[in-house]
């Protein structure tokens, strides 16, 4: 199982998908706190999760983001004892918003980082299959 992430300061998306059906679904959202790495495994260890697929930005504007990303990237593959690998991803907000519209969803904040992670990880798996 494939586990896509949205890294946010604030806010974790999370979706996941089967290797072989390649259709990644929303999952949830988990506050980025003390407890992160502890929420991530339970999730890992639910869904038998074998790789992480997490989206950084490459515009030059976001370098510090990019970084702590990949920090985070690090700290997965240590404490979660998965693979990571990082895709590049841009506008994945905006495209979440332009999607969670077009379904008829009202509060878009609340939703966007799952749906974030749900195209960060379809991207992955439609160039990897």
């Amino acid at each position: 199982m494939l586990l896509g992430i949205d890294w946010g300061q604030r806010k974790i998306g999370l979706a996941i998908a089967e290797r072989e059906i390649s259709i990644a679904s929303a999952f949830g959202v988990l506050e980025n706190d003390k407890n992160i790495f502890t929420a991530l495994n339970d999730v890992v260890e639910e869904h038998d999760v074998d790789m992480i697929v997490i989206g950084k930005s490459e515009h030059l504007s976001q370098s510090d983001n990019a970084k702590l990303i990949e920090a985070f990237g690090d700290e997965c593959c240590s404490q979660l004892g998965v693979a990571v690998v990082f895709v590049p991803e841009m506008f994945s907000t905006r495209e979440a918003h332009t999607n969670l519209k077009e379904a008829g969803k009202k509060k878009l904040d609340a939703n966007d980082d799952a749906e974030s992670a749900r195209i960060i990880l379809q991207q992955y798996l439609d160039i990897h299959n």
